[in-house]
C-alpha cells in the first residue's frame, strides 16, 4: 500500500516537474522582460535576471504567474483525481464480483426466485452497477476515449447494454399462460415476489393440438410444438410454435416451455419494447469495437490469432454435424449452437494457455529478460481470448433470448461467464492499473485467475446447477 502511494506522488511530481521545466523554457525565450515574481525563483538563470527589479516590471507578470500557478495545481489535482478513481474502480469492481459470486450460492441455496428478488433485481445491486457505468464515463472523458475509436466504442457499447438491462428491467414483462385444446385464451399471469397479476393481451391464442417430435427409432424428444391459431380482431392465421421458433406480435413474444399430461401446452410471454433494442445495439457495437481492436493490434497476436481462429472455425464445423447426427435436448437444436460453444471453448483454451505461460514463467523469476518475453506472448493471447468470451456470451444472450424470452436470467453460468470476464479485463487495462505493467504480478494474476473458468467450467455443473447444467 505505502510503495502504490509512494508510486502515485511519483508520477505526480514527475509531471508537475515536466510542467515546470515547460514553462521554464517559455520563460528563458522572454528573457528580455524582467520578472518580478516569487515564482521565477523556480526557474534560476543568473544570465537573464535583471538587477533592477523595481525600474522595470512587466503589466502581465501577475497573469503568467497566475496561469503558471494554475496550471500546476491543475496537474497535481488531476493526478490525485484520477488515482482516487482507479482505487475506487478497483474496489467497486472487486465487490461486484464478490456480489455476483455469492448470489450464486444463494441462489443454490435458496432458489433463483428467492436470489432474482433479493440480489440481482435489489436496488442496491442496480445501484453498484450504476456507479460502475458512471465511472466508466467519467474515466473515459478524462482518458479522452473519443480519440481512440475503437476503444471508446467498447467502453460505449458496455453502457448501451448496461442501460438496455435497466430499461428490461423497469418496463420488461415476464409472465406464462396455460393453452387447453380448442379454448381460446387472452390472459397470461406474471409471479412478482409472492403476488400473481393477470394480464390481458390485445388478441387471443386457441391452441389446435400439441406433440413431442421424436428422434427416428429412440423415445427422446426431437422438440415439444404447439399448433395454435392466433386471432386479432377481423384477422386469423395459424401458428406453429416450437423451441428456438418463437411468435412474435404486438411487442408480444411467446416461446414454448413446457406441457402437461393432458396435453396442455404452456407457454412464455414477454413484453419488452424497449430493452431488448437498445440491448442488441450494444451487442452490436460491442462485436464491431472488438474485431476493429483485433485488427489495429494484429502485430501483436497475428500468429495467436489466426492459429486460434483456424481452431474456432473447426470447432464450429465439428460441433454443427454433431448437432445434426446426434439426439440433443429441444432447446440445443439451434444455429446459435455451434457459435456459442466454439467461442467459449476456444476462449477457455487460451485463457489456459495464459495460465501455462504464467507456470512456466515462475519457474526462472529472476530471468527478467525471459519474463518479459512470457508476459508479451500471454497478452497476445489475452486480447482475442477476452473477445471471444464477449462474443460468446452476448451470442448465447441472444440465443437465451429466443429460446426462454430472456436474454439473461442471472442463471449460475452466465453469473460465472460474466465473472470470469470482468477478472481477464483488468489486465487489458495496464494504463490505469500499472501493477499489470510488472511481469511477475501479471504472471501470478494470470495463474490464479484460471480459477474462475474452473468454476465456470466444472464448478456450475457439478455444485452450483442451473439451466446450463445439461445432463
Amino acid at each position: 500500500m505505502r510503495t502504490t502511494f509512494l508510486n502515485g506522488v511519483y508520477t505526480t511530481f514527475s509531471d508537475t516537474f515536466l510542467r515546470l521545466q515547460k514553462y521554464r523554457k517559455l520563460l528563458f525565450n522572454n528573457r528580455n522582460k524582467t520578472f518580478s515574481s516569487p515564482l521565477f525563483v523556480l526557474f534560476p538563470n543568473k544570465s537573464t535576471i535583471n538587477e533592477d527589479v523595481s525600474a522595470q516590471k512587466s503589466p502581465n507578470i501577475g497573469r503568467l504567474d497566475k496561469w503558471i500557478f494554475s496550471d500546476i495545481c491543475s496537474v497535481i489535482c488531476n493526478n490525485l483525481a484520477m488515482k482516487h478513481i482507479r482505487h475506487i474502480t478497483s474496489v467497486l469492481v472487486i465487490i461486484l464480483i464478490a456480489v455476483l459470486a455469492a448470489g450464486t450460492i444463494v441462489e443454490k441455496l435458496h432458489g433463483s426466485e428467492f436470489a432474482l428478488v433479493h440480489v440481482y433485481s435489489a436496488w442496491w445491486f442496480v445501484g453498484l452497477w450504476t456507479v460502475l457505468a458512471g465511472l466508466i464515463v467519467y474515466m473515459a472523458v478524462k482518458c479522452r476515449l473519443w480519440k481512440q475509436l475503437s476503444v471508446g466504442a467498447l467502453h460505449l457499447s458496455i453502457l448501451l447494454i448496461l442501460l438496455g438491462a435497466l430499461l428490461t428491467m423497469l418496463t420488461g414483462q415476464h409472465g406464462r399462460m396455460k393453452l387447453e385444446p380448442n379454448r381460446p385464451n387472452s390472459h397470461f399471469f406474471i409471479q412478482d415476489n409472492c403476488e400473481i397479476t393477470k394480464e390481458t393481451l390485445p388478441f387471443s391464442l386457441t391452441l389446435d393440438r400439441f406433440e413431442i417430435e421424436k428422434y427416428p427409432d429412440s423415445n427422446k424428444p426431437k422438440d415439444y410444438v404447439s399448433y395454435l391459431q392466433l386471432k386479432d380482431g377481423d384477422t386469423q392465421e395459424d401458428i406453429v410454435i416450437s423451441m428456438n421458433n418463437i411468435l412474435r406480435h404486438k411487442h408480444y413474444r411467446f416461446y414454448q416451455s413446457d406441457y402437461d399430461e393432458q396435453g396442455n401446452s404452456i407457454l412464455d410471454v414477454a413484453r419488452d419494447p424497449w430493452g431488448i433494442g437498445v440491448t442488441y445495439a450494444g451487442y452490436a457495437l460491442l462485436f464491431a469495437a472488438l474485431v476493429a481492436i483485433l485488427i489495429e493490434r494484429r502485430k501483436t497476436f497475428r500468429a495467436v490469432t489466426w492459429s486460434w481462429l483456424t481452431v474456432l472455425v473447426v470447432l464450429m464445423v465439428v460441433l454443427y454435424i454433431r448437432m445434426l447426427t446426434h439426439p440433443l435436448l429441444p432447446v440445443l437444436r439451434s444455429p446459435f449452437f455451434s457459435f456459442h460453444i466454439s467461442t467459449i471453448v476456444t476462449a477457455y483454451a487460451l485463457l489456459l494457455g495464459i495460465l501455462v505461460v504464467g507456470i512456466i514463467a515462475l519457474i526462472k523469476p529472476k530471468d527478467k529478460v525471459r519474463m518479459e518475453r512470457l508476459k508479451s506472448l500471454s497478452t497476445a493471447m489475452l486480447y482475442p481470448a477476452v473477445a471471444l468470451l464477449a462474443i460468446g456470451i452476448f451470442i448465447g444472450a441472444i440465443w437465451a433470448n429466443v429460446s426462454w424470452g430472456n436474454y439473461w436470467s442471472w442463471d449460475p453460468k452466465e453469473v460465472w461467464a460474466l465473472i470470469t470476464l470482468l477478472i481477464y479485463a483488468a489486465p487489458l487495462h495496464e494504463k490505469l492499473w500499472k501493477s499489470f505493467q510488472k511481469p511477475m504480478f501479471f504472471h501470478i494474476y494470470g495463474i490464479l485467475a484460471f480459477l474462475s473458468v474452473v468454476i465456470t467450467y466444472f464448478g456450475v455443473n457439478l455444485i452450483l446447477g442451473g439451466v446450463h447444467a445439461y445432463n
